[in-house]
């Protein structure tokens, strides 16, 4: 009998955040053709044409990432499977650290959110109507003039209860006097 699916890989070995190259070819005309890529942590499944090729990134893997192509034909399931070794890149706490550079990245991520941030709040103020402006600048007024009055406003200082004390001193000379 012919083989109806064929999978290849171009490497049997990889390190972690290594490309590999994936070829699948289905002979058989397939109701549905599914890629399952599973590195023992995550399993991604992808529907795929009948035949092509795909660049899979290996990422952290329990020491081996299984590529299935999964295929029913003529209501009956088909599967062929290959496996890659992924060696695991060990990083020390320095190495991720990376110094002055580590940290420039870090502040050049933050500021990409930031600008990305600020396009989105402008967009979203182009896109509001003049009686929603004129809302949103009543509401921030308001809330800017009660923080201003919170801010500003001396708290209250509590009167003595010497009221309590004394009624206390009351009830107490009360009960003396009906004993």
């Amino acid at each position: 009998m012919k083989k109806k699916l064929s999978l290849i890989t171009n490497k049997k070995s990889a390190s972690e955040g290594e490309f590999i190259e994936v070829k699948w070819n289905c002979d058989a005309c397939p109701d549905s053709l599914l890629m399952v890529v599973d590195s023992g942590y995550k399993c991604n499944t992808t529907p795929v044409a009948d035949s092509g090729s795909m660049r899979i990134m290996m990422s952290r893997s329990k020491r081996k990432t299984t590529i299935t192509l999964k295929a029913i034909i003529s209501g009956k399931k088909v599967a062929e499977s290959t496996s890659v070794r992924v060696k695991n890149i060990k990083r020390s706490r320095a190495s991720r650290a990376n110094g002055a550079r580590g940290m420039k990245m870090r502040m050049e991520r933050l500021y990409a959110k930031w600008c990305v941030f600020c396009a989105q709040v402008k967009y979203g103020w182009l896109s509001l109507k003049k009686w929603q402006k004129a809302l949103w600048i009543a509401l921030l007024a308001l809330w800017l003039g009660m923080l201003v009055y919170a801010i500003s406003s001396k708290p209250e200082s509590p009167e003595p209860s010497n009221k309590m004390s004394t009624s206390s001193l009351i009830v107490s000379e009360e009960q003396n006097v009906f004993v």
